[in-house]
């Protein structure tokens, strides 16, 4: 994604200023040890960059310190670290992780038929998660999203079930199974952004929700 760096700050600045679903102080009412969840994206580095200073400074106004913020980097599907953590830790001050999907981890519940979701062990501790990224939500094309926990910073056992379920049912069934484990591990807050750089904060429920019905791969209440 190309973006005008000012435009962009200043539709993130104005996402978490008015969140689709009420103040900030209502998603994160307290000094919560919180995990920012993150991935760049094709493209999209310089904006996750300025998204996670915003966020930073956001949560830091209404209570987070930043010394109880750290950003968790997700993988891409091919398994490569979708960002640059040193230069990240440099910008914001805090704490800068990569999942490794081989390393610890700690299960967060369980599908109805049975498959552990199992997330990095770093988010044991979080009391509060915010999802960071951008999305894109055509068919076929769903990124971002959900997609941030599951596949994002899960384990290797539970991405391939991911992909198992994927394979068989499609786009919908691999956003249903994302959206499980976030019901198992729930996103107090997700800012997301379109190509165009148009920024949007909401509890992660209802954003991942509302980016899976723009796909048209909604299946209703889980």
């Amino acid at each position: 994604m190309s973006i005008e760096r000012d435009a962009f700050r200043r539709s993130v600045r104005g996402a978490l200023a008015c969140p689709l679903d009420g103040p900030l102080t209502t998603h994160l009412a307290a000094p919560l040890v919180t995990a920012l969840i993150a991935e760049a994206g094709e493209g999209g580095r310089e904006a996750l960059e300025i998204a996670l200073a915003e966020v930073v400074a956001a949560l830091h106004k209404v209570g987070v310190p930043r010394g109880r913020q750290f950003v968790l980097l997700a993988c891409s599907r091919e398994g490569a670290p979708a960002g640059e953590p040193d230069r990240l830790r440099a910008a914001l001050g805090i704490p800068v992780l990569v999942h490794d999907p081989e390393a610890a981890v700690f299960e967060v519940g369980r599908s109805a038929s049975g498959v552990a979701f199992e997330l990095n062990d770093d988010l044991r501790e979080a009391e509060a998660v915010v999802a960071v990224g951008p999305t894109a939500s055509a068919r076929g094309q769903l990124r971002g999203g959900p997609f941030l926990l599951c596949p994002g910073v899960a384990s290797a056992r539970t991405i391939a079930a991911w992909r198992s379920v994927g394979e068989k049912g499609g786009d919908s069934a691999a956003v249903a199974f994302a959206l499980e484990v976030e019901a198992a591990a729930p996103v107090d807050l997700a800012l997301t952004w379109d190509a165009a750089g148009s920024a949007t904060a909401a509890r992660g429920r209802a954003r991942f929700e509302a980016l899976a019905r723009e796909a048209g791969l909604d299946r209703g209440p889980l």
